[in-house]
């Protein structure tokens, strides 16, 4: 488990990131390497917020001279409409990753670093069975059907899928299970992971060329990739996309173009 603060006892720091739960977050390292790399004096810190006090949160870290914050699961949502200005992606997919305090204006990395991240394992636009309707499944199911992908999406309640698609304006197959029959990509947007849930998924049912790529990371194999990997299957956690998303978030911030091998090598 790594260091964090409740947000009402936020350390001085210059940036940060909130979600619920955000213990397990490896962003302070990956960003702080990005700092030494520079040479720069500044501090980027884990701070724990629970659903429904992000806007009390995020005032409170701008009165503590916070400069901005990266936006993890639940809050992706809570934080575009506290902000006062928003980039069309993240008002397009109605979630916000990566916020500048100076201005109050909010980016969405999520959708682009992903797709950088697809080119990095040598991913072409095939068929693609997205797991979970939150707002990181929004950014990525609208930035894999930008780039030519078949969307198939699986959530618990299927109403939040439709809701989803619709938003969109997307079309898509909605399955009733998480069926991944023909599916080149199979993506775990969901908490699951952090939760030790199995997704119930028939991986016996997968292609063997397909990708299992969990959003979440853990210091060993989540459950989803240990039993994708089981059945032969390429994986990958969310560590790619942690350092592409946060080297836009970094040059977004400070202006400098991002030191992004240095911050996947930190994530280990």
């Amino acid at each position: 488990m790594n260091a964090y603060s409740a947000w009402q006892e936020a350390p001085e720091a210059e940036f940060a990131v909130i979600g619920d739960p955000v213990s397990h977050s490896l962003s302070p390292r990956m960003h702080q390497a990005a700092y030494s790399a520079y040479g720069l004096s500044l501090r980027y810190v884990a701070i724990h917020v629970p659903a429904g006090e992000v806007a009390l949160a995020l005032d409170h870290l701008v009165t503590r001279g916070y400069r901005g914050v990266n936006v993890t699961v639940p809050h992706k949502e809570a934080a575009l409409d506290w902000c006062a200005d928003a980039a069309p992606l993240a008002r397009r997919v109605r979630a916000a990753n990566t916020i500048r305090f100076s201005d109050r204006t909010c980016i969405n990395t999520d959708a682009p670093g992903f797709i950088d991240t697809l080119g990095d394992l040598g991913l072409r636009p095939g068929t693609a069975l997205l797991l979970g309707a939150g707002g990181s499944a929004r950014a990525l199911a609208y930035a894999l059907a930008d780039e030519g992908w078949r969307l198939r999406i699986y959530n618990r309640t299927r109403a939040r899928a439709e809701e989803l698609l619709s938003g969109l304006r997307l079309n898509a197959e909605i399955l009733d299970d998480p069926d991944p029959l023909d599916a080149d990509l199979i993506l775990n947007t969901t908490s699951a992971s952090l939760q030790n849930a199995d997704l119930g998924i028939p991986w016996e049912r997968a292609s063997a060329h397909a990708v299992a790529y969990d959003l979440m990371y853990a210091p060993t194999a989540t459950p989803f990739m240990a039993a994708a990997a089981e059945h032969g299957l390429r994986t990958t956690d969310g560590r790619p996309l942690l350092a592409a998303q946060g080297a836009r978030s970094f040059t977004w911030w400070l202006n400098l173009p991002s030191p992004r091998a240095a911050m996947l090598a930190a994530l280990g």
